[in-house]
């Protein structure tokens, strides 16, 4: 949110049929990484979380739903998420937990808010490497086929893009259909 494109990649990204999530900035558990804009930390007060919340959410229109960027200090504190996701609800929206952390409590109090969340399996691309992405997206094939669903993450770049490309043949061959996350959020 609130990046000079947000909203543009967002429309362009919308008009082409593509699911749009707002990616909003939650506080890390290590200290000095910049959050960026419209990030959410744990010493803000609950109102003021709603607020920037819905402010984010206003920039990225079309939004279906929320998945948290970094997080592994905000996604643990249950009052943070409460009321990130007090507005995902409002807005009828879902979450994706990125589970940055193994104390991260936002798919029990998604829950509680009978709020549509799901959480992600594995990240495919922690490295640049070709290499290692290509290993991360194959553990990514055998976790649906051993669950019947799995959510990887990876980030907007070419090396991800082309990897993930080169091995779409292998999802094919495993009986594996890639769809958009809401399809999977309970």
């Amino acid at each position: 949110p609130g990046l000079p494109a947000s909203r543009e990649v967002a429309a362009r990204a919308a008009a082409a049929g593509l699911q749009v999530l707002l990616h909003l900035p939650l506080e890390a558990e290590e200290t000095g990484r910049a959050l960026g804009p419209g990030g959410i930390t744990s010493d803000m007060e609950t109102e003021a979380i709603k607020t920037q919340v819905r402010a984010a959410l206003d920039g990225i229109p079309g939004a279906a739903g929320v998945s948290g960027h970094m997080g592994s200090r905000a996604t643990a504190d249950r009052r943070v998420m409460a009321a990130v996701l007090a507005v995902v609800r409002e807005r009828g929206l879902f979450f994706v937990d990125s589970r940055t952390t193994t104390r991260s409590v936002a798919l029990d109090v998604a829950r509680e808010l009978s709020i549509p969340a799901a959480a992600r399996v594995v990240f495919l691309d922690n490295e640049d490497d070709p290499a290692y992405i290509a290993g991360q997206l194959r553990q990514l094939i055998t976790l649906a086929k051993m669950r019947g669903e799995a959510i990887g993450i990876g980030h907007v770049q070419k090396v991800t893009a082309d990897v993930l490309r080169a091995l779409l043949p292998e999802f094919e061959r495993a009986g594996i259909v890639l769809v958009p996350v809401s399809s999977l959020v309970r």
